[in-house]
């Protein structure tokens, strides 16, 4: 199998881990015209906060027109769903990077947990990803960085299927070595109808379909919990 190389950084949200992505902000103030905010407000607002790159500044530019295709890019605002992203293609070697942002309803009904995913994806294979997310207070209209709301972390066995992995794949997840964590890490997709986190192994070569275990995080009201789907 050809060994393949990748630059995956998953945060889990701890303030301390985000600087590979850039100087995130702890808190974001969130500006509307009209009071209510919608997903192009918290983009917007979390761009001007943020020390972002280029590409995420592009992302709140895009936004603020609203759902359209460009060139080599493609942006989705989507205030009724609270979803937002933007693609871009690279035609020179078919690279895809991707900002996603959307927010959950806390069942409190007084907070919202908000959501920044950005992937990069190497043909099939991914190269980068980050995942940040904020508690949104509906008073006072200002998110905070917030650890990942899960009740449990993916391991690398985890994706292993019982009687359908082999004994050598099983054993080989139990003991993956830094070197190929990155392979075997989580990769997420914001929903953009419905409430669950998509999940899936970074390197999908890893494991054959019929032995992969796959899941979802399920949305609870206040966070998320790690479910098991066929």
């Amino acid at each position: 199998m050809k060994k393949k190389i990748y630059r995956l950084i998953v945060f889990l949200v701890m303030l301390a881990s985000t600087q590979g992505m850039m100087a995130q902000p702890s808190s974001v103030k969130i500006s509307s015209g009209n009071g209510t905010p919608n997903i192009k407000d918290f983009v917007v607002s979390f761009v001007k906060a943020s020390d972002g790159d280029d590409f995420l500044n592009s992302f709140g530019t895009a936004v603020k027109k609203g759902t359209h295709i460009f060139m080599d890019t493609e942006t989705v605002c989507d205030p009724k769903n609270g979803y937002a992203s933007y693609q871009q293609l690279s035609g020179y070697d078919g690279t895809v990077t991707k900002y996603e942002m959307c927010y959950w309803n806390c069942a409190n009904k007084k907070e919202k947990i908000v959501a920044i995913n950005l992937l990069t994806l190497d043909g099939e294979s991914l190269d980068e990803s980050y995942l940040l997310f904020y508690r949104y207070n509906n008073a006072t209209h200002v998110m905070k960085l917030i650890d990942a709301p899960f009740n449990k972390e993916i391991r690398p066995i985890d994706w292993t299927k019982k009687g359908r992995t082999s004994p050598e794949r099983i054993e080989y997840a139990r003991t993956v070595g830094n070197e190929d964590a990155n392979a075997w890490a989580p990769v997420y997709t914001l929903p953009r109808v419905g409430k669950n986190i998509e999940v899936r192994i970074a390197d999908g070569e890893q494991l054959q379909l019929s032995e992969r275990q796959n899941y979802v995080y399920e949305w609870n009201g206040n966070g998320f919990t790690l479910k098991k789907i066929d």
